[in-house]
């Protein structure tokens, strides 16, 4: 495969996974990149929202969803690698789910969304070790290490705030993003018109995610353009 592959994921659901999926691939389709969304949701937001847009002006990225395939959907990847740069693989929120693991297994970044509130910093454990056990099994087979990161998301101010990514720093056996997304009302307010939030113009809120595609892309070593 020639194209980078994300795995956007956790194990808990309303931690902005979807979120962080169409804003990471409409903003990266705006800086110049071929972006594929692999939408595994059987929810089909990733869909969804990509349908919202309007004809004059699509979504920048191309998505589809694949969720019936379940993890047999790494065969079409392999297929339509080589037309993009990178593929984000939007996973369900389920712990019985396969789909989580197979995406881990081809991907080169895994990426944990996480709200700063001790549900989902509890449940963000679980999502840890199955990043671990992905890269064990990777190692074991002779191939590379899968990166692993945690994305504070939805993050707002106070000391429960504070407390819980203290937590969560505390154990944490991947790194934390510098970048952070927080609480603000552009963010659904995207999802109605099928744009990311850069489309209404510069904002805090685009350069939270201008931000976020900038650290990743060191850690992908990839390059894009400037933002606008």
């Amino acid at each position: 495969m020639t194209a980078k592959i994300v795995t956007v994921f956790n194990q808990k659901g309303g931690c902005a996974k979807t979120m962080t999926t169409m804003q990471l691939a409409g903003t990266l389709g705006l800086r110049g990149l071929r972006v594929f969304v692999v939408d595994m949701d059987p929810q089909n937001t990733a869909a969804l929202w990509f349908h919202q847009a309007s004809a004059e002006t699509p979504f920048p990225a191309e998505v589809l969803s694949m969720a019936p395939l379940k993890e047999a959907f790494l065969e079409k990847l392999s297929a339509i690698a080589e037309k993009y740069d990178i593929i984000i693989i939007d996973c369900p929120p389920a712990l019985g789910s396969r789909v989580p693991w197979a995406a881990l297994v081809a991907s080169d970044l895994a990426i944990i969304p996480v709200v700063p509130v001790m549900d989902n910093v509890w449940a963000s454990k679980q999502a840890e070790e199955l990043v671990l056990e992905a890269r064990q099994a990777r190692t074991s087979r002779g191939g590379d290490n899968l990166k692993a990161v945690y994305l504070l998301s939805m993050v707002r101010r106070g000391n429960i705030f504070d407390s819980c990514l203290e937590t969560l720093k505390s154990g944490a056996q991947i790194p934390i993003l510098k970048s952070t997304l927080a609480m603000r009302n552009v963010f659904p307010e995207s999802q109605l018109y099928g744009c990311v939030v850069r489309s209404f113009g510069k904002s805090v809120a685009a350069s939270e995610v201008d931000a976020l595609v900038d650290e990743l892309a060191g850690l992908l070593e990839i390059k894009v353009s400037k933002a606008k």
